[in-house]
């Protein structure tokens, strides 16, 4: 089976292109079949994780259907997926070596801050409390002062109203490492600048013909 795979930042976009190309290709939604988004505040708010029994099984019906397609596209989430608590994801999908074509999402850094402040920021007082907890756990799981510290600054932020530093921060000290790890292991086969997702959308679907052309399935 052929595996395209999204690569990228936290915040550069690829949920949104991943749900446009689900309208023109086979898709697994990882985190919506877990119900978290992939990162450290992956389960806030309003979303409830799946426990692993029920993910796995629908995780695995969903690879079955996309087996018989011959291809399929899928965010790029790691062997593991989940904020505090974790789902382990099937290897073909947790395993970077299966995936076929690599497709690396980039965006403004303005961009991603800004759409990191749409996805995080609470919509009233009882959601800033669960902020603000998620960022008191996530310190308790920390060892190293400097890491420590960050959080600190983070929750006081958060504290001030000031999400537009405080997204900055999480970007800059949580995130990047952790996607600069990923994008290391690979090398593109392409490489998109997401400043306007239809153009995107476009460009990739445009990449996804192109090679299904050169394997025979379409």
């Amino acid at each position: 089976m052929i595996i395209f795979g999204l690569f990228g930042k936290t915040g550069c976009g690829k949920t949104e292109i991943l749900q446009e190309l689900k309208k023109k290709h086979p898709v697994i939604d990882i985190e919506e079949i877990a119900r978290t988004r992939g990162s450290v505040l992956g389960d806030l708010y309003h979303l409830n994780m799946r426990d692993q029994e029920e993910f796995s099984k629908i995780i695995n019906e969903e690879i079955e259907r996309v087996k018989k397609i011959g291809y399929v596209v899928v965010e790029y989430e790691g062997r593991k997926i989940g904020g505090e608590k974790k789902l382990k994801i099937p290897d073909l999908l947790g395993d970077i070596k299966n995936y076929t074509y690599k497709i690396l999402i980039d965006c403004p850094y303005e961009c991603q801050i800004k759409r990191l402040i749409s996805i995080y920021k609470p919509k009233n007082e009882e959601e800033k409390k669960i902020l603000l907890n998620k960022f008191e756990i996530l310190k308790n799981s920390f060892k190293k002062p400097e890491m420590i510290e960050t959080v600190n600054k983070i929750i006081e932020l958060i504290k001030e109203d000031n999400y537009y530093e405080s997204a900055k921060l999480i970007e800059e000290k949580l995130y990047r490492e952790h996607y600069l790890r990923n994008v290391r292991k690979i090398n593109p086969d392409l490489v998109v600048y997401n400043e306007n997702i239809s153009e995107s959308v476009k460009i990739i679907d445009s990449f996804i013909k192109e090679k299904l052309k050169l394997h025979n399935i379409i």
